[in-house]
């Protein structure tokens, strides 16, 4: 029996020396799911998800373009302050486009409020036009174009501000060759007025334009409808004048096709030119 003991004794050793080499075991259950939830994330980095995807850019558009917003609020809020006691002001400029040449003589600005409310009529004016030269491009031309639009509106503008004085230039030295400063000026006078008229009906039809997405061919049409009406008056005048002053039918084709239609398409020419030219990094280079 004594024998016995110490045999016992050694297997107890040996199975207590057993259990103390094995390694000690984690058995929280928090800590088991933290480790899945690195291996998770880890693995994840470590592989290209090709599922993604990241989505196509917007395609641009005008209404969403703050400078012309900004002018178009402009010329509203300067609008409403010109028309604010009513529509006279507008109905003597109509009025002036059909008067003869003999009323037209005797009527005359008076007030330097009437001279300045005629010259912001003839900026909205080519503002309307640049915008909506600038969203018919945007509209119908195929090119791929990096768009400015705010910087390549103002270039429209300055563009158009430009031609209009050079034509403005061009009628006064044509008075002077013909020793016909008097009619000139009235001639003159009846090209801005109708300008300004163009910058009155335009108004509506370029918010529809921009904001609407509808009936956009039939607003264009529109639009160059009363363009080219206002051109007839003007064509009018110009051939009484030919015919009161005996000039030959000859020069009166001449001058329209050189100063009343070439013109327009130098200009129309140009204003694609600057659309599909930034004209900005370029002068910048």
């Amino acid at each position: 029996m004594k024998d016995s003991i110490p045999y016992i004794n050694s297997i107890v050793v040996d199975s207590l020396a057993t259990q103390d080499s094995l390694p000690q075991q984690n058995f929280s259950p928090f800590g088991a799911e933290m480790a899945k939830i690195v291996t998770a994330y880890t693995e994840k980095d470590s592989k290209v998800d090709t599922s993604r995807h990241y989505g196509s850019k917007l395609p641009f558009s005008m209404e969403n373009t703050d400078g012309v917003f900004v002018l178009i609020l402009f010329c509203f809020l300067c609008f409403t302050h010109i028309y604010n006691g009513g529509i006279s002001f507008l109905k003597e400029n109509l009025s002036l486009l059909f008067r003869s040449e003999k009323e037209k003589r005797i009527h005359k600005q008076t007030t330097v409020k009437d001279i300045l409310y005629g010259y912001f009529l003839v900026f909205q004016a080519i503002v309307l036009i640049a915008i909506c030269v600038y969203d018919v491009f945007v509209e119908y031309d195929s090119s791929e174009v990096v768009h400015t639009p705010f910087l390549t509106v103002v270039t429209f503008i300055l563009a158009i501000g430009l031609f209009l004085g050079a034509k403005d230039f061009i009628y006064k030295i044509i008075g002077y060759i013909f020793d016909q400063q008097k009619l000139m000026r009235t001639w003159r006078r009846v090209f801005v007025v109708s300008i300004e008229i163009l910058g009155v009906l335009y108004f509506i039809p370029t918010l529809l334009l921009i904001y609407s997405n509808y009936y956009h061919l039939e607003i264009l049409v529109f639009m160059l409808l009363l363009f080219l009406i206002v051109q007839i008056t003007l064509f009018y005048q110009i051939i009484i004048f030919f015919v009161n002053q005996k000039f030959n039918f000859l020069y009166l084709i001449a001058y329209l096709c050189t100063f009343e239609i070439l013109p327009y398409i130098f200009l129309s020419t140009g204003l694609i030119y600057l659309y599909r030219t930034d004209i900005f990094n370029t002068l910048w280079l």
